[in-house]
């Protein structure tokens, strides 16, 4: 079982929904303490609980859509973007493997969902709520235009406006 989600490709990147399958991978990336220790419940999480957030959560949220990062090439998975839709207001998430960082797939998946968001739900505004230390996240919103709109404890709101 999978959410119905278009497939988006960019120049080096191509999107698809997140499935069942993908669960092994994912727990990997998100067990990761270098990973982790930037989420709101930093924690090492299990198979069963990722399968439990997917089935029961994930697949019942409408507003929620998130993609397996797969560069293109290689066919690699790389990493997971996401986009939480609140009326025209999306919020973007990112999750890279270690070897897909540092290579400019974040501000490409990025942009490529944005504009997606724009074209499919009319988003007109972005946000993303990044920890305050992780400054390639900070850096990579600040290129992309982003600017401080509020903090939400050890987390800083970044917003857009399209």
């Amino acid at each position: 079982m999978a959410k119905d989600i278009d497939v988006i490709e960019s120049d080096r990147l191509t999107f698809r929904g997140i499935t069942e399958k993908d669960a092994e991978l994912i727990v990997e990336w998100r067990s990761d303490p270098d990973v982790y220790r930037y989420f709101k419940d930093p924690h090492k999480i299990s198979l069963e609980e990722h399968l439990n957030w997917y089935k029961n959560s994930y697949l019942n949220n409408d507003s929620r859509y998130d993609w397996m990062c797969i560069e293109s090439d290689s066919g690699e998975r790389i990493g997971i973007f996401g986009i939480v839709i609140d009326g025209d207001t999306a919020e973007v998430n990112y999750l890279l493997s270690p070897n897909a960082q540092h290579k400019g797939y974040a501000t490409e998946g990025v942009m490529s969902l944005a504009g997606y968001s724009v074209a499919k739900w009319s988003v007109k505004k972005f946000i993303a709520e990044i920890y305050k230390d992780n400054a390639p996240s900070i850096a990579l919103a600040e290129r992309l235009g982003f600017s401080q709109i509020g903090t939400n404890g050890p987390f800083t709101i970044y917003g857009f406006e399209v």
